[in-house]
């Protein structure tokens, strides 16, 4: 008995530039590298921008790569704070009403607390002096 095959094929397109799309990605964990805002789109590649000639330009450039490193370290500050939080009630659970080591659980909930009111603190103060940085620069 003769029998018939029915073959289909799914054919997806991309555009030719999509990878070139986006030079401004953030990393692992929304970490910036220390060049993002400093990139663009040149013959389908990210090339990194050349400041201009004058000091204000320059001055920009390198606070802008600055405060990229800044963003980052108090970002890494808030994981930290948030593990800090979780060990300490992890801590606290396993404490069994023991004087000692309840007191030691609070105290690392404590000090992860004030570490992540620090690096919240932190990051709003880097955040409004990039948004600050970005709307002089345009």
């Amino acid at each position: 008995m003769a029998g018939t095959v029915a073959c289909t094929a799914t054919v997806v397109t991309f555009p030719a530039n999509a990878y070139a799309a986006d030079c401004e990605k953030t990393l692992l964990l929304g970490l910036h590298p220390w060049y993002y805002k400093l990139t663009e789109t040149v013959d389908n590649q990210c090339v990194l921008k050349k400041p201009g000639s004058n000091g204000a330009d320059m001055s920009t450039y390198v606070w802008t790569v600055i405060l990229n490193v800044l963003f980052d370290i108090t970002l890494l500050i808030g994981y930290a704070a948030i593990i800090f939080v979780v060990f300490g009630g992890f801590k606290y659970i396993m404490s069994n009403g023991e004087p000692a080591k309840v007191a030691q659980a609070k105290q690392i909930l404590t000090n992860a607390l004030i570490g992540l009111v620090i690096g919240v603190l932190a990051t709003v103060i880097v955040n409004t002096i990039l948004v600050v940085l970005g709307s002089a620069a345009s």
